[in-house]
């Protein structure tokens, strides 16, 4: 028969466990937050040494109340970063260059191939698979999210046709 101490110790024990696989994150996602904004999932596309543009990925929840956009992104390791939508256009993929990507109320924006995505433009050395690029989401409401992405190897899932701006 266990003693009452016995018995707090085991409860304690799973309680913490619990809590534990609740509440944590797994070490290879990283997870940004400001506020009412939280970032995971982000990540480049690596690229050739000699590459002029890269893509980022990653998705931007708003925990807010009210609806959001993300206005403007910038990089200390690229000239330019752009938010671009992919659409198909008589068979052939373009990327259509957007002013603001909104995120509605309790909504995520998912920032992927294919669909919507950042393209890091000119950059000052290309970053190679394993460094992370800082990068700077600024928002409608003034707020901006300071983060660190991973640099990392991609399939070609969703970036079939051809690449057209």
């Amino acid at each position: 028969k266990m003693s009452t101490q016995s018995k707090l110790f085991f409860l304690y024990n799973i309680f913490l466990s619990v809590f534990l696989i609740l509440f944590s994150v797994p070490s290879v996602v990283e997870t940004f937050a400001a506020d009412s904004i939280m970032v995971y999932d982000a990540w480049v596309r690596s690229a050739p040494p000699n590459a002029k543009v890269l893509a980022a990925y990653m998705k931007i929840m708003n925990k807010s109340d009210e609806p959001m956009a993300l206005t403007a992104v910038s990089s200390s390791r690229f000239n330019k970063v752009e938010m671009h939508k992919t659409e198909i256009h008589e068979g052939m993929m373009k990327m259509i260059p957007q002013k603001e990507l909104k995120i509605p109320s309790g909504g995520t924006l998912v920032l992927e191939a294919g669909g919507y995505h950042l393209m890091l433009m000119e950059p000052k050395s290309v970053p190679q698979e394993g460094e992370e690029v800082d990068i700077e989401l600024h928002f409608d409401n003034g707020k901006t999210l300071h983060i660190s992405v991973p640099v990392r190897a991609g399939g070609t899932r969703g970036m079939t046709g051809e690449h057209r701006h």
